[in-house]
This record gives structure tokens, sequence and C-alpha cells, in this order.
């Protein structure tokens, strides 16, 4: 197995035979926040995944106690300005392109969500093939809180998995839910003990990287018709098309600086974090 991982600085990689990649987060004292940086990063991970026929498995996870808290807020609550309107479209475009390179991922994503899953760190996991959780994983989109709207796919991949009520309750409301519920509700697979959760999804990704790699594409061909992904395609490009207007939104604006002030208050100062 010969394949040539990129040096990263916001995530770490580790390949295990006999193809399974992890991608985990690493930006624990940010509790894994999303900086420009780290979709960048990711899309250059997700464009590996494209591009090699070794890596069979990716496997996704954060290092710390947290998953991801979502989008860096700190890095959007700045003076507005021209350059930082087209620093937004910038990391939209970023954004826009990662996830329509998960959307189409050529191998089964497995994600091992070891605790807080916030913003598009939860949503995104609507697109993955298997999603397993730490007892100790919450889950939350806090989007009309931002005055942001649906991402990650999850206008559509929510009421798919959830059912539309709860995804309402939870892309609307703001509704966590921990990961005993998510589990009942069909969009957690597994849930185990915290050091029980790499293991399980090392273990079970193992497995499938050892099966039969045309076996696996067919059954995912014919879970992931070419119809749903389309639609999930379009869906991609039409959330990326409003949260670009709603991150320029003067109410977006307003909310955001709101929201880093009252983290700031809680955490007595510190660099806020969702």
């Amino acid at each position: 197995m010969s394949v040539e991982l990129p040096a990263l600085s916001e995530l770490v990689l580790e390949l295990h035979e006999p193809g399974v990649l992890v991608m985990a987060f690493n930006r624990p004292k940010e509790q894994n926040s999303l900086t420009k940086a780290t979709y960048a990063e990711w899309r250059q991970v997700m464009q590996l995944v494209h591009a090699s026929s070794a890596i069979r498995v990716l496997v996704i996870t954060g290092n710390g106690r947290a998953f991801t808290a979502g989008h860096d807020l700190p890095s959007v609550n700045l003076p507005w300005s021209e350059a930082l309107k087209e620093e937004f479209r910038q990391r939209i475009d970023v954004v826009r392109d990662l996830a329509r390179l998960i959307i189409t991922s050529p191998i089964p994503i497995v994600a091992a969500v070891n605790g807080p899953a916030v913003g598009f760190g939860c949503t995104i996991l609507g697109l993955c093939d298997l999603v397993l959780a730490s007892e100790t994983a919450v889950f939350l989109t806090p989007f009309m809180e931002l005055a942001f709207c649906a991402e990650g796919c999850s206008s559509v991949t929510f009421p798919r998995i959830l059912g539309p009520t709860v995804a309402n309750d939870m892309l609307l409301f703001g509704r966590r839910m921990g990961a005993a519920e998510m589990h009942q509700r069909g969009f957690v697979a597994r849930v185990a003990k915290p050091d029980e959760l790499m293991p399980l999804a090392l273990k079970l990704s193992t497995k499938l990287a050892g099966q039969s790699q045309p076996a696996v594409a067919a059954t995912r061909a014919l879970i992931r018709t070419r119809e749903w992904v389309d639609e999930l395609v379009r869906a991609n490009d039409a959330e990326m098309d409003e949260l670009f207007q709603r991150m320029i939104s003067v109410d977006a604006r307003t909310a955001v600086a709101r929201m880093v002030a009252l983290l700031q208050a809680r955490s007595g100062g510190a660099k806020p974090r969702i």
C-alpha cells in the first residue's frame, strides 16, 4: 500500500492496513473549530481519497474532547469591508467544493463522533456512510442564533433521516440532541463508550476495507443512487449560495458578534468557541 500523505497543520492523518485512512481534526484547544485553513486541508484529503485507489475507507474523528465545534466564529467576526466579503466568498467556495467531494466520495466514510458535533460538523454527518458516536457526543445546529442557514445538505438529509419534525426542531429551533437519541432516530448507527469508539471504528473499517471492493462500490451505488447524489449536489449549491448571502448580511454579522461576546463572557475572556 503506497500512499503519500500530505503534511497538514490543522488535521492529522494516519493510514492503516488494508487502506483505512483516519483523519482527525487537530485543534483541540479550540474544540476543533473549522477555519478556512481547516476546510482547505479537509478538501485536500478528499481530493486524495478521490485520486488514490489504495484508500478504501475514510474515518473522520476529532482529537481532544470535541469532534468539531463548527465554523470558527472569531474568524468571521471582523470589521466589515469589501475584502472581508471576498474572504467569505472564497471560504464558501472551499466549503462548497469540500461538500461536493464528500457527496461523490468513491469510498465509504465513517464518522467517529467523539464529542460535540456542532454546525457543519453535525450536518456533514448526514453524508457519511456510517456514523458512530461516543456516549458523550452531542449534536447541535445553532444556525438561527447566528442568522445563518442550513448547510452540509442538511436541508434534505435531516428530513430524510430524522423526519421533517425533528429536522425542523434541530435546524430551526436549535435543539441539542444526545448520542442515545440520535441513535434511536437512526442518525447514529452505534453508540460506544468513549475509550471504545476508535477501536470500534477501526475494527469495522478494517473489516470493510478487506472485503470485495467491487461489491462495496456496487452496493454503495445502489444505496446512493445517481438521482440522490444529484439532489445532494443541488442542495449543497443552494445552501452555499444562501449561506454566502446570510454571512454578508447585517443581521448575521450582528448575531455572530453577539454570540462571540456571549461565549467570551462564559469563558472568562478566552477565545470563544461554540
